[in-house]
């Protein structure tokens, strides 16, 4: 109790420390140094990170060192919600969050990371940069949080399990480890399985047990958890097409000028390119690893979960706009 104690203090500290300094940069006759701390929950060396390494130096040397944003990996300011909060009420922080978290604010939010919604980052992408994603973000903003970067590729998600999967009717029955969201919930739903929330630390003792018969995720992640020792079938569902936001408070974000957001936003776009190619690759390479490791890749028939997610989907959230699951997937086809 005392050491979670004291590591809620130091977290805060960490935030106060730099919001005050922030605070400092920012006021009149005071040095016009800004800094920014980035909060994510990825591990030093992953895609994820290094992305954002490149961005901190692009705002450097466009800013000319007057923004630096401070990298926060490996949760160390806090879980999602902790640090969306300190968002929330004006820490100089921008933080990777979900869409499916988002939604719980904006609802229709929680379409973009629906299963089967496009086989496409590029579709998804131009749905991020749409006037329709304006309208939400604004929606968002007016609530407290401001997108500052809509689409940073977080992976494509497949199915790995004790058993090969082809059609809906092979997850039938079966328990599918989801995290505790009801985006995921629902989309192992439309797949045919049973989800399961379970923490990922006690997947793989679930899988060698029986107490879940599967888990979805990106292969990078299946073949760090180690799970293919206890699963050895990769069906490759690519159910999700995953992106994440970066999100700042809206209190904080007014508080720059045009030029130092003009500055984020658009030396952003070098760090999601570049986050693309590395996931994408470190995927590719973790699914020939996983080969390589005994376990057997499958096919799956694509079109089947498709027709299944559209019948579904939009009926698990019907706090969502009417229709706007095949309205979306129309919009991304006109963009």
């Amino acid at each position: 109790m005392l050491k979670q104690f004291k590591l809620k203090t130091r977290k805060l500290a960490n935030v106060c420390a730099l919001s005050l300094g922030a605070a400092m940069a920012m006021t009149p006759g005071m040095a016009s140094a800004l800094d920014i701390m980035v909060a994510y929950g990825n591990q030093p060396g992953e895609p994820i990170d290094k992305a954002l390494h490149l961005w901190a130096e692009k705002v450097e040397e466009r800013s000319n060192g007057e923004i630096e944003l401070k990298l926060f990996p490996s949760s160390q300011l806090g879980a999602e919600t902790e640090v969306m909060e300190q968002a929330k009420m004006g820490a100089p922080i921008i933080t990777i969050s979900s869409y499916g978290s988002l939604m719980d604010i904006v609802p229709d939010l929680g379409v973009i990371n629906a299963p089967y919604l496009t086989q496409s980052f590029d579709d998804k992408s131009k749905l991020l940069n749409s006037d329709w994603f304006k309208g939400k973000s604004e929606e968002l903003s007016k609530k407290g949080l401001q997108i500052v970067v809509p689409d940073v590729v977080y992976g494509t998600r497949h199915l790995m399990s004790k058993f090969p999967v082809k059609t809906t009717e092979d997850l039938k029955g079966k328990k599918v480890r989801v995290q505790q969201s009801r985006l995921f919930i629902a989309t192992i739903k439309t797949m045919g399985g049973v989800p399961t929330p379970m923490s990922l630390a006690d997947v793989y003792p679930g899988l060698a047990q029986g107490v879940v018969d599967g888990l979805e995720n990106p292969s990078v992640v299946l073949l760090g958890g180690k799970f293919h020792e206890v699963a050895k079938e990769l069906n490759l569902t690519g159910h999700t097409k995953h992106m994440s936001p970066f999100v700042a408070g809206s209190a904080f974000w007014e508080t720059l000028s045009e030029e130092q957001k003009t500055i984020l936003i658009e030396t952003s776009r070098d760090m999601v390119k570049h986050g693309a190619e590395l996931v994408m690759a470190s995927e590719e390479a973790a699914i020939e690893e996983l080969k390589a490791n005994g376990v057997k890749v499958n096919e799956v028939d694509i079109a089947a979960f498709e027709e299944s997610a559209r019948k579904m989907v939009q009926a698990e959230f019907p706090e969502w706009t009417p229709n706007l699951y095949t309205d979306t997937q129309k919009l991304m086809q006109s963009l």
